[in-house]
């Protein structure tokens, strides 16, 4: 094989494992790509050639840096590992129940019946920080984003949030948009008088927001899979594949055990296990014919 053959194969797999979501991996096939070309002085001068391979390496490490850029904490204290373990009571608690209903509407990309749910449990003041989260979300999805825009603006005038949620939450609409090549100017968050408010018990709860799965058996052997956590309910994920991931979708089959996941989230990053707890085809929406994969992480 050509070197010329073999750049090609190179980039065709970098852009096959990129689609994936193995972006480690596709890092590592640019970066050889570049090793490749520099070695070769009828490519060393091909400026074109290397701009591009540079660009797509760039992209896939702004991907990794998204996903995985938390706080540094791979020491958890005490406290920590009883919020996480307070993770895995969440489920059982009359809020959570209210609002399961509402994210498996979401999770198969009927997002408007979903948005119908979370604005009623809203009003009626259910976990209302994981609600209006989770309300962005399905407005990102139906491409919406003025949606998303106006109620926070609702909110921003209100006193339903605290100021550090507020300021949390359009951190979170702006990353959200950015995600979606969507440029939009939210208000910033001012410190004014709001009304005094008990401690919500959803303020302890544990967002995750991208897990890595360090995969196992072929033909995925030892390749990190690195996935956004779109909604979550106590302890259980849900992730979406696109419809060219069959075969990871076919690997992760539901009973599926995972013994190394990372989990990220904006206070910390822990590993853990877990087992893939059902797989669907989205029948309806915007994602349709993508998958959508529950994944169950273990209390130990």
């Amino acid at each position: 094989m050509s070197e010329k053959d073999l750049i090609k194969r190179l980039l065709k797999e970098a852009e096959i494992y990129r689609s994936q979501g193995l972006l480690s991996d596709s890092k590592a096939k640019y970066v050889e790509i570049l090793s490749l070309i520099s070695k070769n002085p009828s490519f060393s001068e091909n400026h074109e050639l290397i701009q591009g391979v540079k660009g797509k390496l760039r992209a896939v490490e702004k991907s990794l840096r998204e996903l995985r850029e938390r706080p540094d904490k791979p020491e958890l204290t005490q406290d920590m590992q009883k919020l996480i373990k307070k993770l895995f009571t969440f489920s059982h608690t009359k809020e959570a129940a209210a609002i399961e209903g509402a994210v498996a509407l979401a999770k198969f990309g009927q997002y408007d019946q979903a948005l119908n749910e979370f604005h009623i449990l809203l009003e009626q003041g259910i976990l209302p920080f994981v609600t209006a989260k989770n309300i962005v979300r399905c407005y990102i999805a139906l491409k919406r984003p003025d949606g998303a825009a106006e109620h926070y603006a609702k909110w921003l005038s209100g006193d339903l949030f605290s100021f550090d949620e507020l300021k949390h939450l359009r951190t979170f609409i702006t990353g959200a948009m950015e995600k979606e090549g969507i440029k939009i100017g939210l208000p910033e968050v001012t410190a004014r008088a709001r009304k005094s408010r008990a401690k919500r018990e959803e303020e302890t709860f544990l967002e995750i927001s991208a897990i890595s799965i360090h995969l196992q058996g072929d033909p995925l052997q030892d390749r990190n899979l690195d996935l956004e956590v779109q909604f979550q309910s106590a302890n259980t994920v849900t992730v979406h594949l696109p419809s060219n991931r069959k075969e990871v979708a076919r690997l992760l089959a539901p009973g599926t055990r995972l013994d190394d996941i990372q989990c990220f989230s904006p206070i910390t990053v822990f590993r853990s296990s877990g087992t893939v707890a059902g797989t669907a085809t989205i029948k309806h929406g915007p994602k349709r014919g993508d998958y959508t994969l529950d994944i169950t992480i273990d209390a130990d």
